[in-house]
Order: C-alpha cells, then structure tokens, then sequence
C-alpha cells in the first residue's frame, strides 16, 4: 500500500517538470528567434555597370556610421537631381530603424543610400527612406573616404 500513495507524488513531480521544461523553451524561443535574425546586407551598386559589385555583411559599425551622418545633418538637400551618372551607391538597410531626430524633423530611418560620383563636384549625397516610404535627401555631412577605407570599398570607385 505504501507504494500506491508514493506513486502519485512521483507522477506529479515528473509532470510539474515536464511543465517547467516545456514553459522554459516556449518563453526562451522568441527570445533566440529575434536575436538570430539576420541583418539585410549592405550593398554596392556600381552605376556604370548598372549591377551591384559588393554584398557586405551588415554590422555595427553601419549603423553607427549611419547614426553620426544622421546626427551631423543641417537640413535637407537643394539638389534637384539625385540620381548618379558614375560612381557607386551604398545601400545600408537600418533594421530596427534608425531614430532621426532634429528640430526640424524626426523620423525612423530605414535605409540609407549613399550616392558618390567622384566626377560630380558637389558632395557626395545621403538618400533616407523614413519608415512610412518616404524619401529624404541630405548633403552627406563628411567626407565618406575614410568609412569606404574603413569597409574595403575604395576600389568601387575606380
């Protein structure tokens, strides 16, 4: 008789396990699955060829180049045109988007094309699409030279 009032303990304590197991793994998934989510590439598209030369894996350091051009903006662009006869276009998706806030415009950020034409003589040019589609355009506020050496992407521009 004893082992039929034992027996029941011993059922219930593998039950509660399985529960606190099965709870573990369903509250831990969403957890692992958002953190495995891979970043869009960065791509190169070289304007001449008409193709894109470079796939990159996208990083950190992106995203934190993209932050300081975003921040350093003085306001929109005056150009007309922002398409590139030459040169490359930088394409930088910002997942999760990118927060761009200055008085005179807050958005999320959620791609940035950079436009360098070395045969154009104004600025290279940051093209922003904001989380709703909309496009912005913005005078790029540094030299890109050393974020191109920084990424291996000087050669694109020959």
């Amino acid at each position: 008789m004893p082992s039929l009032t034992f027996r029941p303990y011993k059922l219930r304590y593998a039950q509660l396990i399985i529960i606190v197991l099965l709870s573990a793994v369903l509250w831990l998934t969403p957890l692992s699955s958002d953190a495995a989510e891979p970043q869009p590439p960065v791509q190169v598209f070289n304007v001449q060829q008409e193709q894109v030369v470079a796939t990159l894996p996208n990083s950190d350091s992106f995203r934190e180049q993209a932050a300081a051009w975003l921040k350093s903006v003085k306001g929109l662009s005056a150009r007309h045109n922002v398409e590139a006869e030459s040169g490359i276009v930088v394409h930088i998706p910002l997942t999760p988007p990118l927060p761009v806030n200055h008085s005179w415009l807050s958005i999320q950020a959620t791609d940035i094309y950079l436009f360098i034409d070395p045969a154009e003589k104004q600025n290279p040019h940051l093209l922003v699409f904001s989380s709703e589609g909309k496009p912005y355009v913005f005078d790029c506020p540094s030299d890109p030279e050393s974020f191109l050496k920084q990424h291996g992407l000087l050669e694109y521009l020959k």
